[in-house]
């Protein structure tokens, strides 16, 4: 007799029971294990890695004791695996995918967490060692033939049951691969010089990714080195043991405090909007409004796109026919360029993003305000003008809103809804149902200079500027910041921004004064000598440093005339970068621009890329403990001065 076993969504005590029962039964020759329903719901699959080891522990020792039984097992798949379920199918003799278009992966490494069942150890033989890192390790796919699929896709799909009976019956002992051989003899032994190198590589390949502090994947590394030089049964032991340990990290828990649970939030509020948001219109075909556009497309929305000057009309339109050439043709078709104002009429959602000049702006919206119609919601995604400022020149203050998008606006999830004091709820869901319809993530601020994340990231542009001032090599504090988990350091980050723009912000942050900004005119005079000297940044082919070639940086050999070298310690470095961030988001808590301290983290990892193992600004005090936090920024004060001051 051959049991078929339906795989559930989420597995739990009764259905590893029924697995177990049919491992031991004497009387079922064969088991098919049927993957045929809906995939798990995330929140109970990752409920069950964190809390529930009782199941987990018996799915691994009932996976052992199956492919041990002289009693052959076959995986049938007709959906894509991804999590515990690819785990389940990779501990089957054999498996049979019905559509070679399904892809199998691991996507709980975005959250600190490591394979539960020995995926490392079965997928290393199915698939080889490298393979099985770039999949455990950095999120790569695996086609059915990379999972030893077998037999005819057609004949599968249909007759899946029949097609894996016949298999069945044909290995009545099958034998699992990592049983056969002793893993000291195969090719898979860690101590190899060619695995010792694929595990150098990865390790190499993950650090340039994230630091040690990041501590999850040196875990699974650890787990491959010492599992592919022990016998299968320690090696899963092993990754029992190093499942365990990553979920404990506090880098793993505040990735899912960040990535699950505030982000969740976000998307719930903006989710539960019931308005609709079809035509979006955008002013200025720059960076930034060619991206929004090109965002709107790509959610199947239409976009309308003002732009005035032609040969910027031609290179938004040429960007935008670039990226979607790789989607559905019908994308393009729904945007319309024009110089014509008049034709974003028919808008619902209008966003202004020309270029950060007040007079500009505001002369653009009091235009925009004539043409459009009375119920259309007009918004600015200006990066420091008070939103209240410019609503004086709409018609309707009530109607205008503040959404601040991020560079490259389709690759970056963020949204910044920002609130002038006139601005009503119901403007505010219409910007919340934006984020739906363009599939951002939303947090919600209230109105202020440079609301809450341009103005935290000119307080850390600003220090390492102050840092280049005192001395410090540009390089060292470019990599101090990405040695302690930022993608970009703040000088580097400043070039590619241009230098003229960030004199604008600080020109406008200075004129209100608030917490860093305060100390803004010396940041001025360090951007001033700079764009004297006709050093504009990144594009311009120099800056802060001097860039010889495409893709090429290096250090301006004059910089040293401006501002002789001091040594600085790289600790001191990272802390003024990471406590003036927090203490900035403190102000900000404060005067109430940012809401709370779980929307502070969340705007700061999906905003400017803060490390997201260390949870966000906030979560950056509480990891670091109060008393702890508070000594060292005392120090910070006493040594630099009042930026570091608590509010």
């Amino acid at each position: 007799m051959i049991e078929v076993i339906p795989f559930p969504a989420h597995p739990s005590a009764s259905s590893v029971a029924v697995l177990k029962s049919a491992a031991e039964d004497p009387k079922i020759e064969g088991i098919i294990v049927e993957f045929s329903g809906a995939d798990p719901a995330s929140d109970e699959e990752l409920e069950l890695l964190l809390h529930g080891d009782d199941i987990i522990d018996a799915l691994r020792d009932t996976l052992r004791s199956l492919e041990t039984q002289p009693k052959p097992c076959v995986a049938l798949i007709h959906h894509s695996l991804s999590g515990l379920a690819l785990e389940v199918a990779l501990a089957c003799h054999q498996r049979m995918v019905s559509n070679p278009d399904f892809t199998f992966d691991w996507p709980w490494f975005d959250l600190g967490l490591l394979p539960a069942l020995g995926a490392g150890r079965r997928l290393s033989h199915i698939a080889g060692l490298e393979k099985a890192i770039q999949v455990l390790l950095f999120g790569a796919r695996l086609s059915p033939t990379e999972i030893g699929s077998e037999g005819d896709y057609n004949e599968i799909n249909d007759k899946g049951r029949e097609t894996a009976e016949t298999w069945i019956q044909g290995h009545p002992k099958p034998v699992q691969p990592w049983d056969e051989t002793d893993i000291t003899r195969s090719p898979l032994f860690s101590q190899t010089l060619a695995n010792r190198d694929t595990l150098q590589r990865a390790y190499l390949q993950l650090r340039k990714r994230t630091p040690a502090d990041d501590g999850a994947g040196s875990l699974l590394l650890q787990a491959f080195h010492d599992g592919l030089e022990r016998s299968f049964a320690g090696a899963l032991r092993i990754e029992k043991a190093a499942y365990q340990k990553a979920r404990a990290l506090v880098s793993t828990q505040n990735r899912i405090y960040v990535q699950h649970e505030l982000r969740r939030q976000a998307i719930e509020r903006a989710g539960s909007q019931t308005d609709a948001v079809d035509v979006v219109g955008v002013l200025g075909a720059g960076l930034m409004g060619t991206g929004i556009a090109l965002s709107a497309l790509m959610a199947g929305r239409k976009a309308i796109l003002f732009e005035i000057d032609v040969d910027a009309a031609k290179r938004s339109s040429a960007r935008i026919e670039k990226i979607l050439g790789r989607q559905p043709a019908d994308l393009l078709s729904r945007l319309q360029v024009t110089q014509q104002l008049g034709d974003l009429s028919g808008c619902d959602f209008v966003i202004e993003a020309v270029f950060e000049r007040f007079d500009v702006k505001t002369d653009l919206l009091k235009r925009l305000g004539s043409v459009v119609s009375k119920q259309a919601i007009i918004a600015s995604n200006t990066t420091t003008f008070p939103i209240s400022d410019l609503a004086t020149a709409v018609p309707d203050p009530g109607q205008f809103i503040g959404t601040h998008f991020f560079a490259p606006v389709e690759q970056m999830e963020l949204l910044e809804i920002i609130l002038g004091r006139q601005t009503t709820d119901a403007t505010l869901n219409k910007a919340l149902a934006l984020a739906k319809a363009l599939r951002k993530t939303p947090v919600v601020v209230r109105d202020g200079p440079g609301f809450y994340t341009s103005r935290v990231v000119m307080a850390y542009v600003q220090e390492a500027l102050f840092m280049l001032s005192e001395g410090a090599s540009p390089t060292l504090i470019d990599q101090c910041a990405r040695n302690a988990g930022m993608i970009i350091g703040p000088l580097a980050m400043a070039d590619l921004t241009s230098l003229e723009l960030l004199a604008d912000i600080f020109r406008n942050l200075l004129k209100h004064g608030r917490g860093a900004a305060a100390e803004s005119e010396r940041t001025l005079e360090i951007l001033s000598r700079f764009l004297s000297a006709g050093r504009k940044g990144r594009k311009s082919g120099s800056g802060i440093y001097d860039y010889p070639a495409p893709g090429e940086r290096q250090e301006w050999q004059g910089l040293t005339d401006w501002f002789p070298r001091s040594p600085q310690s790289d600790l001191e470095i990272t802390n003024r970068l990471f406590y003036i961030q927090t203490v900035e988001t403190l102000h900000t808590l404060e005067e109430g621009i940012i809401p709370e301290p779980e929307s502070a983290d969340l705007a700061s990892v999906l905003g400017w890329r803060y490390p997201v193992f260390r949870g966000g600004t906030m979560r950056y005090l509480d990891n670091a403990g109060k008393e702890r936090f508070e000594a060292i920024r005392q120090s910070l004060e006493k040594k630099f001065g009042r930026r570091f001051a608590l509010p």
